[in-house]
């Protein structure tokens, strides 16, 4: 069996499986747009690298064993990164969320600080108001 063509067949059909995997988490917001692009263009380097690139003489480098060992640690290494890619997206997600929070803690923190310095002249105006009304009394 030519191991040459079965490489070709496994890189085309896991560009596809990466297309449809990014498109999906896309779709389900677990990666974010420039992740999700970046992994479109790597899906379609799979993809084009296995149909223009013909490895048929990797039969002479490549047993049977060692094709199995490096589409082994090619699905675990693809796997990896989309997995490390879709948490920096959640990450990402989470730090844009929290810098709405701060920005409407702080916009609170102004109010209340309105509010504090308000109330701190009424009471001023109301203890005032009582010094004069002992000071008119004597």
């Amino acid at each position: 069996m030519d191991y040459g063509l079965v490489l070709q067949i496994i890189v085309i059909c896991a560009g596809v499986l990466i297309l449809v995997a990014d498109i999906t988490l896309l779709a389900k917001r677990r990666l974010s747009e420039p992740i999700s692009i970046t992994w479109g263009f790597v899906a379609i380097i799979f993809v084009l690298g296995g149909i223009i690139l013909r490895p048929s003489g990797w039969t002479t480098y490549l047993s049977e064993v060692g094709l199995i060992l490096v589409l082994l640690i090619g699905f675990c290494l693809i796997y990896g990164l989309f997995l490390a890619s879709c948490h920096i997206s959640e990450i990402m997600r989470k730090q844009t969320e929290m810098a709405m929070d701060i920005s409407l803690l702080n916009q609170e923190i102004v109010e209340l600080k309105k509010d504090i310095a308000d109330r701190e002249k009424e009471i001023l105006l109301l203890i005032n108001g009582e010094e004069e009304k002992e000071v008119d009394k004597k």
